[in-house]
């Protein structure tokens, strides 16, 4: 897009796909982005080199490559594995050599800047600061391309950089500083040839900002702030906003277009009643009629569509999930969808990447559920995922809340290291918003005036906060509050995977062996293949006694699977069916935990969770009855979201998984990588 004029598209991914992390060479000619969707390639993401003058198109590095980023003569790329390591790739031979590999785990570093002279990379990492627990601050890392060797330095005492996303730091042609965000505020960094810090930061925006760039000539920086562009001069001056004339609409069925769904069974979520032979009106992207099914009612000019073995049910929510399109790309959505999920919730990611997502499932440019969002998760000076956003001031968590407004989210939550302050202005903000706010943390969670917790136990470090002995049990106390439901929680039963011992078949699905990335299909059939062992059913007893008293208590409990920790997809129906095995509750029951309840939960319920009249048709398709055999409700036949049909084939059949030469056992590989991809998981440290 040249500065005020209108931007012109150079790609377009396929909705299966997800195209990312745009980055110029240093001489403008090209761009090198990643990509998952090319149709000779291994199924992962890809490393592309566009030249824009001339539609030239050509790929440098494959099998999972991301944040890619040309040295200023063009003869190397950088890039990052899917477990973070940063290789350097010879653009003309196309060897590739591993420099470095991330200070820690959860989540990719943040994305390499090349020094003008082409010897140094900096990069956003975190240290670990212990053994104890996992956090650390995020830090500068500057890495000599000669030998691997690295240094790392703090923007402030004990202040890191905002997140691990696109916060920087980032190098511009003179080489003379670093810009970066921080405490979510644009700053630049003097520093020497080599990266040092040459002085103290300045300051130079007082707004939300992320996404820092450099003009040719260094007198200039682009930045994000609260979802405009802003162009700023270097010494904070000549702030001004750049009009993008771009514009995305809801993809919905023409208003006049009726479908009728014969469905065999329909539960509709209301009570417990199933109704049979019914047909389900759909007018546009809403339910206008339920009513008993006649043959050769239809009018004509209807859609039919013929679920008359099947079973309906209202869309699926998964009420705790993570955007991961670093690594997943358009696999994370078309999961989804794929095992019946209409609406899925973020309780965690990067802000402007779930903004881009909610606008593309909803227009239809990326096959997926809709989605309510979060930022970043808001934590205190130390920070474990790559999605933790930083605070050490009132300020930046000003500007944090700001841009939480913004970007309009549809949920606001604080992390482990959050103290009751931060917690409390959150919850603020978000109610403000007129949206829930959360954290892991019953207490203080409920003093301070949040709305819900989003498991039932998590990694936290306040001693005084935790929902569970030592030995898995709650008590009285821990009942009380989520008693009657003001109180909500999420619940995220990691356990339930277990169950894929009792249920091997699972893993030989196409959604499992076709669709999942080839280290959560390695993850799953290594786990198919042992019966859970009594100490784990043990647990999982433990966990559903729990929750079947908040349930017959009035509480406000829905299923949640901290995807991608646990499969995509796959973990909300081994949770659905945890709690109807071991919780004893009916298939009705556990099903309101992933339709009628999130819906209120997250104040949609005039729209969704529901399949009635008046609300939008989002609909999960059941090859069988659930409510004879609850294992039939993984046989998802297709799902309806806004209208619009979703069908198996459609979503698993653009995916495939070219085998891996370099690795024998391609299967050990790949379990591997899922090991190091979740380390230091949430709930484990």
């Amino acid at each position: 897009m040249p500065v005020g004029a209108r931007p012109r598209r150079l790609f377009r991914a396929a909705p299966s796909a997800y195209v990312q992390m745009p980055s110029w060479a240093r001489d403008g000619k090209s761009i090198v982005y990643s990509y998952d969707g090319d149709a000779g390639g291994d199924g992962l993401a890809a490393v592309h080199r566009l030249f824009p003058g001339t539609g030239e198109d050509t790929v440098l590095a494959s099998g999972g490559r991301l944040n890619p980023a040309l040295s200023p003569d063009g003869d190397r790329l950088a890039c990052q594995d899917t477990t973070g390591n940063l290789l350097l790739v010879d653009v003309a031979s196309g060897t590739e050599t591993k420099l470095a590999a991330p200070l820690g785990g959860n989540g990719l570093p943040g994305r390499p800047s090349w020094s003008p002279d082409g010897r140094y990379i900096a990069l956003c990492d975190r240290n670990r600061l212990n053994q104890r627990f996992r956090e650390g601050y995020n830090v500068i890392r500057v890495i000599d391309t000669r030998d691997g060797s690295s240094r790392a330095f703090l923007p402030l005492p004990h202040t890191s950089v905002s997140d691990r996303c696109d916060s920087g730091p980032v190098w511009p042609p003179d080489g003379t500083s670093l810009a970066l965000v921080v405490e979510s505020a644009l700053w630049v960094l003097p520093v020497g040839a080599d990266g040092t810090p040459a002085g103290r930061p300045q300051r130079i925006t007082d707004e939300p900002a992320d996404h820092p760039s450099w003009s040719g000539d260094s007198r200039r920086l682009l930045y994000l702030s609260g979802g405009r562009l802003r162009l700023i001069n270097r010494d904070g001056t000549g702030r001004r906003t750049l009009p993008v004339r771009l514009a995305t609409a809801r993809r919905l069925p023409p208003g006049t277009d009726v479908t009728r769904v014969h469905a065999g069974r329909l539960w509709d979520g209301t009570g417990n009643t199933v109704h049979e032979d019914v047909d389900i009106v759909i007018t546009g992207n809403r339910i206008t009629a339920v009513e008993p099914h006649r043959s050769g009612a239809g009018r004509a000019g209807e859609r039919r569509i013929d679920a008359s073995n099947s079973t309906v049910v209202p869309g699926l929510w998964d009420s705790h999930t993570h955007p991961y399109q670093n690594i997943y790309g358009g696999r994370q959505t078309s999961l989804m969808l794929a095992y019946g999920i209409t609406t899925n919730v973020s309780l965690g990611g990067f802000a402007y990447e779930q903004a881009r997502l909610r606008e593309a499932a909803d227009s239809g440019a990326i096959a997926g559920p809709r989605l309510l969002t979060t930022g970043e998760l808001i934590d205190g000076s130390r920070v474990a995922y790559s999605m933790g956003r930083a605070h050490n001031t009132p300020d930046g968590l000003r500007r944090t809340l700001e841009r939480a407004v913004a970007l309009d989210y549809d949920f606001v939550k604080t992390y482990v290291r959050a103290p009751a302050w931060i917690m409390a202005e959150a919850a603020r903000t978000a109610h403000e918003l007129g949206v829930p706010a959360g954290s892991h943390l019953l207490t203080p969670g409920i003093q301070v005036g949040q709305d819900l917790t989003t498991h039932l136990t998590a990694t936290q470090r306040q001693e005084y906060g935790r929902s569970a002995s030592a030995t898995g049990h709650t008590y009285e106390d821990v009942q009380g509050i989520y008693r009657d439901g003001r109180f909500g929680i999420i619940i995220t039963p990691f356990n339930a995977l277990y169950l894929l011992g009792d249920d091997p078949a699972l893993a030989d699905d196409p959604r499992v062996t076709t669709l999942m990335p080839p280290w959560d299909t390695a993850t799953v059939k290594a786990l198919a293949k042992a019966r859970p062992t009594e100490e784990q059913l043990r647990e999982l007893r433990l966990e559903m006694t729990a929750y079947r008293r908040i349930v017959a208590d009035g509480g406000t409990l829905a299923m949640g699977t901290d995807s991608p920790l646990a499969p995509i997809g796959l973990q909300v129906h081994l949770g659905l069916r945890a709690l109807h095995r071991y919780a004893g509750l009916s298939p009705a029951q556990a099903l309101r935990t992933a339709t009628v309840v999130p819906a209120r939960m997250f104040g949609v319920e005039d729209d969704l969770g529901t399949a009635e009249p008046g609300k939008l048709a989002d609909l999960t398709v059941i090859d069988g009855n659930p409510f004879q055999d609850f294992t039939d409700l993984t046989r998802v036949a297709w799902v309806m979201r806004d209208g619009i049909v979703h069908r198996q084939e459609d979503l698993v059949g653009p995916h495939h998984l070219a085998a891996d030469p370099a690795n024998g056992d391609s299967e050990h590989h790949w379990h591997e990588v899922g090991q190091i991809i979740r380390r230091e998981g949430c709930c484990a440290t």
